[in-house]
């Protein structure tokens, strides 16, 4: 027994002598102390907030729900749970509280938006782009002070969002009515920025400088020709009908569209309650429109095979333009466009000069366009029959060429 023994410890130590060289000539891998740190610092995090995994996964979860595209209503509502239960871990962090209140701005729910961005604001002071959102929420939820407010800040600590803060800080201003702050804050945007360009303008025209607002939508079409920021304007425009209003300044002086503009205008007055300080400035617009002489001149559109004299032409619709319009009373959001073709003498029908062909003479008239509602058809044919029987007996001046015509293009507005 005491001989198998020894036998067994020498075999012990016979086996362990390689493996002690080995170790000698291949040292052990030096442990990594910032690994070390993490891991220990890891281990003292989920013992002094054990909560804290947790919250991050509910909303990481919550996050992905919202991105799928398109999110359901039962993504949304599983989003909003997560976010719930997160806040319950964790009611004074702002990570929750930024994507609960970005879901609510994304569903047009201005006060929730504004409350949760608040609180987020509350406990983290570095997200500017929060804090930008913050004040869009604000503004939209009835909140202009505390936007303004907010809107400052994330102005003078701006060095990332470029033309963000000022723009928005400028809209929140005109509605305030405060314009001359308005237009300090939209002058420290970039010219190639087109939504402010926009807001500029709309400024200068509410503060009666005409000049300048006239200026600024022309330089605001020279880099938004299909006035893009201003139809898909993100968040929409804070005002209400300001869409409009700005279709109205746009169509006036950027696209020399006046009957645009008046019926743009005609319906910016009626989205605004009475009380509206922006009334009287639109019904200024519209009375000054309403003196032009319809159409004008460079509305006139002419095509054909032949030249036509556009003053002759000008003069003989505005003679009769006042009966057309008159036809238009019980369409006030209405444009009605109408072609009215002239032909010259026909040539003699001989074998070697054949008749050249040209469209008939006549009359055409169509909707061109209705700001709202379209309207009963009745009263869209009515229109349109009282309209062509003035066309008709317009006196255009006719071609003098054989076998040569034109056509010309003229918009109706009521009255």
């Amino acid at each position: 027994m005491a001989r198998n023994l020894s036998l067994t410890l020498v075999a012990v130590v016979a086996l362990a002598a390689p493996a002690r060289a080995q170790s000698k000539r291949y040292p052990p891998v030096p442990p990594d102390k910032e690994l070390e740190d993490e891991q220990r610092s890891q281990v003292w995090d989920a013992t002094l907030h054990p909560d804290r995994s947790p919250y991050k996964l509910l909303v990481t979860d919550a996050q992905h729900l919202i991105d799928r595209n398109p999110a359901s209503a039962d993504d949304i509502k599983a989003a909003l749970d997560k976010l719930d239960s997160a806040i319950k871990l964790r009611p004074k962090v702002a990570d929750a509280f930024v994507v609960r209140g970005r879901l609510h701005a994304k569903q047009l729910q201005w006060t929730e938006c504004a409350d949760d961005l608040g609180r987020a604001e509350d406990y983290t002071k570095t997200d500017a782009i929060a804090r930008i959102e913050l004040g869009q929420c604000q503004a939209r939820a009835g909140r202009l002070a505390d936007a303004e407010r907010t809107l400052v800040r994330a102005a003078v600590n701006n060095q990332t969002f470029g033309n963000e803060p000022y723009r928005s800080l400028g809209e929140v201003r005109i509605a305030l009515g405060k314009l001359d702050e308005a237009i300090d804050a939209l002058a420290n945007v970039a010219d190639n920025d087109a939504a402010s360009r926009w807001l500029l303008a709309l400024a200068y025209d509410r503060a009666r400088r005409t000049n300048d607002a006239q200026q600024a939508t022309l330089e605001a079409k020279k880099v938004d020709q299909g006035l893009y920021s201003i139809m898909n304007a993100h968040p929409a425009l804070l005002g209400a009908g300001d869409k409009d209003y700005l279709y109205g300044l746009a169509n006036r002086w950027a696209l020399g569209r006046p009957d645009h503009a008046l019926l743009y205008f005609r319906t910016f007055l009626k989205a605004v309650p009475a009380n509206s300080p922006w009334r009287r400035r639109a019904e200024e617009h519209l009375r000054e429109l309403s003196k032009l002489k319809m159409p004008p001149r460079e509305t006139l559109s002419v095509t054909g095979s032949t030249t036509a004299d556009l003053d002759k032409l000008h003069a003989a619709l505005v003679t009769k333009m006042p009966a057309m319009r008159a036809c238009m009373a019980k369409l006030p959001s209405t444009i009605i466009q109408v072609g009215v073709t002239k032909v010259g003498p026909h040539s003699p029908d001989t074998r070697d000069r054949p008749i050249y062909r040209v469209p008939p003479a006549g009359v055409e008239v169509r909707l061109l366009t209705t700001f709202g509602d379209a309207p009963a058809e009745p009263l869209a044919l009515e229109a349109q029959r009282c309209i062509e029987k003035h066309a008709n007996a317009t006196a255009l001046p006719s071609p003098k060429e054989h076998d040569s015509y034109y056509k010309v293009y003229f918009n109706v507005v009521s009255p």
